[in-house]
């Protein structure tokens, strides 16, 4: 049986653009040149550093979609088109994207203890994350059920991974509900689409970001709720992989009493335990 390989020394270019990008994005922030962009009133601000994550995220966005245009099969399931746009792929962007944010954000939180160390995980977590990513995407798209299956089931498990760093990180910020919020609806609305539509699991963008929004409404109750940041990023994974879980079996027509009952208890009993543990 043929398996196509991917060009293994694009992949690990653009694992090593991303690190080099964001020990950039390091140095800039440990010196006095990171220019902040105050929006006025109670607006986070934006720094110089997030606005080159930013240019890093399309990037790696961009390196995924190009990657994929070389795969040899005809993978027509995860095409799609926006108004201009043609023959994109969209869900192959968002945990390439989201890797690089995740890293900077919540390895950041550890310098104040970690020092030079949480930097160093962060960079070759970002390597070999990319790496892995932009690899395992690549062989998603496989015919073969022995080859797409596992590579997909890694997707997911990276994806939830990577959650729960961005959601962790925006809980830490304690910033106002309503930009918290908003940032855990964007985050979890584009996983909620990427991971379903790897999956062969069809979601359009709409109903993805209503999920996304669902998921947010818990930031109203967390940020009431006297917690760590860790704990609470396990609170909001812990739903986004529920909602995944039964909107994929919805798409596919399979959702039935007996997965709402163990994905219902899964969630409270996981929820209850984090409860628990805040409490001690």
């Amino acid at each position: 049986m043929y398996i196509p390989q991917p060009r293994y020394e694009q992949i690990v270019t653009m694992a090593l653009i991303g690190a080099i990008g964001l020990a950039t994005v390091f140095l800039i922030d440990s010196s006095p040149v990171n220019a902040r962009f105050d929006l006025g009133g109670d607006l986070p601000e934006i720094s110089l550093s997030w606005v080159l994550i930013g240019t890093l995220i399309a990037s790696a966005a961009i390196s995924a979609d190009w990657i994929r245009r070389s795969h040899p099969h005809p993978h027509d399931w995860i095409v799609r088109s926006f108004g201009p746009l043609r023959n994109i792929t969209p869900a192959l962007w968002v945990l390439p994207g989201l890797s690089v944010a995740a890293a900077y954000a919540f390895w950041r939180l550890f310098n104040p203890v970690l020092g030079g160390t949480a930097f160093l995980a962060a960079l070759v977590l970002t390597a070999g994350t990319l790496f892995v990513i932009l690899t395992v995407q690549y062989f998603s798209l496989h015919r073969q059920p022995e080859i797409h299956v596992p590579a997909q089931i890694l997707l997911h498990i990276i994806g939830y991974v990577i959650a729960f760093s961005i959601f962790s990180a925006i809980y830490y910020t304690r910033y106002r509900t309503l930009y918290s919020a908003t940032m855990v609806a964007i985050v979890a609305a584009v996983l909620v689409y990427a991971l379903l539509n790897i999956q062969q699991r069809p979601i359009s963008v709409g109903v993805a970001f209503v999920a996304g929004l669902g998921i947010a409404e818990l930031m109203w109750a967390l940020n009431y709720w006297q917690t760590t940041f860790l704990l609470a990023g396990v609170v909001l994974v812990t739903v986004l992989y529920v909602v995944i879980g039964l909107l994929g079996y919805a798409c596919i027509g399979q959702l039935n009493r007996r997965l709402l009952i163990e994905y219902g208890v899964l969630g409270a009993l996981i929820i209850g335990g984090v409860a628990y543990l805040s409490l001690q």
